[in-house]
């Protein structure tokens, strides 16, 4: 795809054209670290939708997919003294060829979305039990202080600032990214093989290698976040990579929109700010997110998004 051909929703440049001027209206530490976690799970949610959404394979195990990548890109440095932006394509590929083996494992034996989900969430278990267990590598449950990372600009902006530009940047790529994976011939054979696998199959489409590219890119996509996640922090532990933040990635999906291309942005907007009013909650907070998930997923499966477009198009309509 040349870049005269790219497809750049207007709505798309709008959102982060504003998300690009909220540090320069407050600085406050605390807000630039919520605009930051804002956008850095815009872009799990973008992941989840090409995995879960385009692709149909409930991965449970998007915390551990992006905690793998963190935890090789920090070891690596820690322990031989390399460059952080040197590790993370370790980490990169290594998550991303982890997803693409629980992609293809699971089609091969011919396991059904259910099924997929119960793996996936047994190798988030085992993750978490792994990094537990090598302690005196990962440092356990206390965590892994993770090298210093140099941010592009920090000497200008500040480490805190240029870290959020950083990432929303690489989520706006990941945006655009998503925007032309839906157009390409990889999109319109994950379409086909939603609407009728057996038909996708007998019309030659290739449905193992096409989801197992799918669970890949979006591997990709979660590990390059979750190192950035990890240097951001300045520690990665098990509880940074938890369950609770693929329930939360659901959450935003679900509520978003599933297989729309603005639900990321909207539902990590909304699910960031109820975690954050609900954060004297403490241990409820999950209890909280796991009703709102069973919620959401009876009542609203349609999402926020797609909810929006219809009565644009509505409003539209009338105005012709």
């Amino acid at each position: 795809m040349s870049l005269r051909s790219l497809y750049v929703p207007k709505p798309i440049l709008i959102f982060f054209a504003v998300f690009a001027i909220l540090p320069l209206i407050s600085s406050n530490p605390y807000h630039v670290r919520i605009f930051t976690i804002v956008v850095l799970y815009a872009s799990f949610v973008y992941a989840a939708n090409i995995i879960i959404g385009e692709s149909r394979q409930l991965f449970l195990c998007m915390s551990a997919l992006a905690g793998i990548s963190a935890y090789t890109s920090s070891i690596l440095s820690l322990f031989f003294g390399i460059n952080p932006w040197l590790t993370i394509p370790a980490g990169i590929l290594f998550s991303a060829a982890v997803g693409a083996l629980l992609s293809y494992v699971s089609i091969v034996r011919g396991l059904g979305e259910i099924f997929v989900a119960i793996v996936t969430l047994t190798f988030s278990l085992i993750f978490e039990n792994v990094i537990l267990g090598l302690r005196w590598l990962t440092m356990g449950e206390t965590g892994l202080v993770t090298p210093v990372l140099w941010w592009p600009f920090q000497e200008i902006a500040g480490k805190r600032v240029a870290s959020y530009y950083t990432i929303l940047i690489f989520t706006l790529l990941v945006s655009i990214l998503y925007a032309n994976l839906v157009r390409s011939r990889l999109g319109i054979a994950l379409r086909a093989i939603r609407s009728d696998r057996v038909s996708a199959e007998v019309v030659g489409i290739d449905v193992t290698r096409y989801n197992v590219i799918a669970a890949s890119i979006g591997s990709g996509i979660l590990a390059l976040g979750g190192a950035f996640y990890g240097y951001f922090n300045g520690m990665v532990s098990p509880g940074v990579f938890s369950l609770s933040v693929d329930i939360a990635i659901i959450l935003m999906l679900v509520l978003g929109g599933i297989r729309t291309l603005y639900g990321p942005l909207i539902g990590s907007v909304a699910i960031v700010f109820v975690l954050e009013t609900t954060r004297g909650l403490g241990q409820l907070t999950l209890t909280f997110l796991g009703i709102l998930l069973v919620v959401l997923i009876l009542t609203f499966r349609e999402g926020i998004s797609s909810i929006i477009q219809r009565a644009a198009v509505k409003l539209s309509g009338q105005g012709q």
